[in-house]
C-alpha cells in the first residue's frame, strides 16, 4: 500500500456499549502503521452508544447517529458514505470479527481489490457448533444458486479499494441487514473483482448477546439469494 494511504474502519453497531472502546482500542492499535479513521454509526441505540462515544473525544474516531429506518446495510452504507480513505474496512462491532486480520486485510489490497474473511477455508473456525454447520450448507448452497465462488457471503468482513465500491449501485445493495453481503459479494463478482479470501477463526463479545433470531436471518438470506437468481435469470 501507498505511504499515504488512509484507511477507513467502518463499525455499523446497536447496543454495543460493552463492547465498542475496547474494540476501538484494538482496532487503533492494529493500524498504528496506517493513517486511519474509525467511523462509528450507531442506529439509534437504547444503550446510548453514541453518547458514551462521543465523551471519550477521540481525535481518530467519528460517531454517527442514525436515528430513523433502522437497519445494518444501510448503517453501513452511511458509513461508507462519510468515509474519507481511498482503502474501506467494514466489521462488525462485537468482537465477532477479531481486529488481529487487519494488517494482513490491508497489506493484500496490494494485490486485490477485495479481500474478505471466511469461516469455511482451511482455518477458519466458529465455536457454535450447529450454526457453523447451517452457514456452510447455506453458503454452498448460495454458491450453487448464484453460479458464484466466494465461500462466505455471509460473514461481512472485508477490506476494499474504494475505486471498486464506487464501481457498484449502492442501491442494488445496501439495505436489510445480514443479507446486503450476499448481493455485495455477488456484484463484486459480476463486475469481475479480484477477491481474496482468507481463513478467519470466530471472535466472542466482551458483553451483550448476539443475534437470536436465526430463522428470521434465514428468510432474509433466502429471499436476497432467489431475487439475484431471478433477476439474472430475467437479463439474460
Amino acid at each position: 500500500m501507498k505511504q499515504e494511504d488512509l484507511v477507513s474502519v467502518i463499525l455499523p453497531c446497536y447496543n454495543e456499549r460493552g463492547n465498542i472502546l475496547p474494540l476501538i482500542t484494538a482496532v487503533h492499535d492494529q493500524l498504528n502503521f496506517v493513517p486511519h479513521e474509525i467511523i462509528i454509526v450507531d442506529d439509534n441505540s437504547p444503550d446510548d452508544t453514541i453518547t458514551f462515544i462521543r465523551q471519550k473525544h477521540l481525535p481518530f474516531v467519528k460517531p454517527i447517529l442514525r436515528t430513523a429506518d433502522r437497519s445494518l446495510a444501510k448503517s453501513i452504507r452511511r458509513g461508507i458514505e462519510e468515509a474519507k480513505g481511498n482503502i474501506l474496512i467494514v466489521m462488525d462491532s462485537d468482537f465477532n470479527h477479531q481486529p488481529f486480520y487487519l494488517p494482513m486485510m490491508i497489506n493484500n489490497l496490494d494485490f486485490y481489490d477485495c479481500v474478505s474473511a471466511s469461516r469455511f477455508i482451511d482455518g477458519g473456525k466458529m465455536d457454535e457448533k450447529w450454526r457453523y454447520f447451517c452457514s456452510w450448507v447455506f453458503n454452498i448452497w448460495i454458491r450453487m444458486m448464484t453460479k458464484n465462488k466466494i465461500t462466505d457471503s455471509l460473514y461481512g468482513y472485508f477490506s476494499i479499494k474504494r475505486h471498486i465500491l464506487e464501481g457498484l449501485d449502492y442501491d442494488k445493495i445496501f439495505w436489510g441487514y445480514g443479507d446486503y453481503c450476499i448481493r455485495l459479494m455477488y456484484h463484486l463478482q459480476q463486475m469481475k473483482a479480484n477477491i481474496l479470501e482468507f481463513p478467519a477463526e470466530n471472535g466472542k463479545r466482551l458483553a451483550g448477546t448476539g443475534n437470536k433470531h436465526l430463522l428470521k436471518a434465514f428468510f432474509q438470506y433466502f429471499d436476497a439469494t432467489m431475487k439475484l437468481v431471478l433477476t439474472d435469470f430475467k437479463n439474460k
